[in-house]
């Protein structure tokens, strides 16, 4: 985790950067999202690679939004669907668990690589999460480490998060997400985040190279995400656009758009879905 350098070297850094984008929002009077820890859990890496590798405030927008967005979606399904464990799929540097009025008796699970996971252990020493946190180290490319994950989750009503994360999956590992979390659990709820490309082209100003070497080469992106999660018995409940509210934010906020990126078109699959699977199981 060192800062001495401000490039994306590996995936983990990318959650340095998402915790800086949440760390300016909590700084702005007119910030979307406020998180206290954020500042603190990105160190001046991670300052330091939001700063260079981007445009901050473009940054702060879609990073806080889809923040935001997935916080209020997460909280309605907890509350009105019995939701028991949550599971969030690449974690990184998520704070939910401390920031969110969750009930104590929720089991929240955070999964991601275990370097991630313990540098968030060290920063966040002496901090008390709101819930019953639980945290597994599992490469999400691997089968057996995957499914270990699902299994440990258990046979209650449960929901997966994935934010900012499926472009980081080769595509086989999104599809066994669909999968093997019905197969293996009780998960029946997945909230899911499309990437806001013209968010994202503004965010990181012609900068992405950096970001591209650590995503996965044979991904899956953008609507084929949402066919390929409804051929396996998912259907949609909810959905919200973070394109269409960051822009609108952009523009109170005076933001230049570069060209050719501040139009969302009528198709645009970009936002936060959230899905329901009915089915006792998604394979035969």
């Amino acid at each position: 985790m060192s800062s001495s350098q401000p490039r994306v070297e590996h995936v983990t850094d990318t959650a340095l950067m998402v915790a800086a984008a949440r760390a300016l929002e909590t700084a702005r009077a007119d910030g979307v999202v406020r998180d206290p820890l954020a500042q603190r859990l990105a160190g001046a890496r991670g300052m330091a690679l939001a700063r260079t590798l981007t445009s901050p405030e473009w940054l702060g927008i879609g990073v806080g939004l889809r923040c935001r967005i997935i916080d209020e979606m997460l909280l309605e399904a907890i509350a009105t669907e019995g939701i028991q464990t949550v599971v969030i799929l690449g974690a990184g540097l998520d704070t939910r668990a401390w920031r969110l009025d969750v009930p104590p008796q929720l089991r929240w699970i955070e999964v991601d690589f275990a370097d991630i996971l313990e540098y968030k252990a060290e920063m966040l020493a002496g901090e008390k999460p709101r819930c019953r946190r639980e945290c597994l180290a599992a490469d999400l490319t691997d089968a057996a480490q995957r499914q270990a994950v699902f299994a440990a989750a258990g046979s209650e009503p449960g929901l997966i998060v994935t934010e900012g994360l499926l472009l980081y999956l080769p595509a086989s590992s999104t599809e066994a997400l669909a999968t093997e979390s019905v197969r293996w659990s009780g998960i029946r709820r997945w909230i899911i985040d499309i990437a806001a490309s013209n968010l994202m082209r503004n965010a990181h100003v012609g900068k992405l190279d950096d970001i591209e070497k650590v995503r996965a080469q044979d991904r899956v992106e953008g609507r084929p995400i949402l066919d390929m999660v409804e051929r396996h018995g998912w259907s949609l409940a909810a959905r919200r656009s973070y394109a269409d509210e960051g822009f609108a934010i952009a523009a109170a906020r005076g933001l230049t758009v570069l060209p050719g990126a501040e139009a969302v078109a009528a198709d645009d699959p970009s936002g936060i879905y959230g899905y329901r699977h009915t089915g006792s199981s998604a394979v035969g």
